[in-house]
């Protein structure tokens, strides 16, 4: 009977306000994360003229950072955007936790202690979306359609989704199941979504001094999610509908090198002048593209409506494993971004930073939901006039997932995390790119 009950307290409590629970009363969300973006090298792009969709969501809204909490670790980062509480409190703490038989194994979303935006939103009505966030394995059931973080299967050769070894259990891919027969068929499509071509499609350019095949194939990644994501909204027109794009943090950790100084290093990775010139134009390109993405992500999207971008931290110099050449580890790499754009958002740039946790209370408000007492986080100070409803907490709430199983994907995501320096040989956390 709790379930129930506690949804009918949150539509109670709507009317009382004044809101209509089951649409958005001004307008509909897309909140798009782009993992591991900084100001280092957004600012200049934008200046340069590069990224005309992030450009316009500054010059119409707000652009500036979003801060995280240490350490900078992206599974817990990015279960605090999504719930508004810091990890302590949600159970997202890493990457990887033994299991009852002292094996690790990726956290997944039933580890998660309390609801998340999602579930919020669909409780009081709304009609949600979402693709590829993290920790989304398996899938929940809301009011709308989710795609699990699992369903691209290679993260570490290509992750060209379902077409390459046996996949995870179909059903656990996505909700509503009538999505796993659609996924394949959207997954073979590789008509280019932008016209900014792939910067390592010339692979002899860094095939001496990098992986450029899996470089490559970072940007297909993209392409799949977006595509997905595009796919689902122009079926489903959701409230909200939350995007995670991987692309930037795996590409940096990378190249990153080529953007610093040498003198950042005691032991410089190993490029010429040649190749540290195409590499940090790589990088410059891969946010061009992001951009893009962006972009179409956002054209049926309106005036009335909410934009956010967002990542969860920054890069800086540093080595891992004896060739990533950008990390993540310190406070000098905690700032990610953030764009706002919509009815209600102040226009300007810069300070004070916004924290992770003040996402989810941010979106709440400009819903005209409700706001948690037991979040860590706030509405955000570019919201105007802000002054949300409150609920004690939204802890009663109930959430159903599909059934779990462990996939092809979890293993070879657990080989990724290995090799990109974020997990040691026993499965815990190592240097915290």
């Amino acid at each position: 009977m709790r379930a129930p009950c506690f949804a009918a307290r949150v539509g109670v409590l709507c009317l009382l306000l004044g809101t209509a629970c089951g649409s958005a009363p001004r307008g509909r969300v897309l909140l798009v994360g782009i993992d591991g973006a900084t100001l280092r090298m957004v600012t200049p792009l934008i200046e340069a003229g590069r990224l005309p969709h992030l450009a316009a969501l500054a010059r119409d809204g707000f652009g500036g950072p979003l801060r995280a909490h240490e350490p900078l670790l992206s599974p817990r980062i990015w279960t605090s955007i999504a719930t508004g509480m810091d990890p302590r409190r949600h159970g997202i703490v890493s990457f990887a936790r033994p299991d009852a038989a002292g094996v690790r194994q990726l956290y997944r979303s039933s580890d998660r202690r309390v609801p998340a935006l999602w579930n919020i939103a669909s409780a009081a009505g709304l009609s949600v979306v979402v693709v590829n966030w993290w920790n989304t394995y398996p899938v929940e059931k809301v009011r709308g359609a989710m795609v699990s973080d699992h369903v691209l299967a290679m993260e570490i050769q290509g992750r060209r989704a379902l077409t390459g070894a046996e996949p995870p259990t179909p059903a656990s891919l996505a909700w509503p199941r009538v999505w796993n027969a659609r996924l394949p068929q959207l997954l073979r499509d590789d008509a280019p979504l932008t016209r900014v071509a792939n910067p390592f499609a010339q692979r002899e350019r860094f095939a001496a001094w990098m992986n450029s095949e899996a470089l490559a194939r970072r940007y297909e990644n993209d392409a799949d999610i977006a595509r997905i994501a595009l796919a689902l909204e122009a079926a489903l027109s959701p409230d909200l509908l939350m995007v995670f794009l991987p692309g930037i943090d795996r590409v940096s950790h990378v190249l990153w090198a080529a953007v610093e100084p040498t003198s950042a290093y005691a032991d410089p990775p190993r490029m010429d002048a040649e190749q540290r010139s195409a590499a940090a134009e790589a990088l410059r390109l891969y946010y061009v593209y992001s951009d893009a993405l962006i972009g179409r992500l956002m054209q049926r999207y309106g005036e009335r409506d909410l934009v956010l971008v967002v990542s969860d931290h920054g890069f800086e110099a540093g080595r891992a494993l004896g060739f990533l050449s950008g990390v993540h580890k310190s406070p000098g790499a905690r700032d990610g971004v953030i764009f706002a754009r919509g009815p209600g958002i102040v226009a300007g740039a810069g300070e004070p930073a916004a924290s992770v946790n003040d996402v989810t209370p941010t979106v709440l408000a400009w819903l005209g939901l409700p706001v948690a007492d037991d979040m860590d986080g706030r509405v955000a100070h570019f919201l105007a006039g802000a002054a949300p409803a409150r609920v004690a907490s939204y802890a009663g709430l109930p959430v159903e997932r599909l059934e779990s199983a462990v996939s092809v994907t979890e293993r070879e995501v657990l080989a990724e995390l290995r090799s990109l320096g974020y997990l040691d040989d026993a499965g815990g956390a190592a240097v915290t790119p």
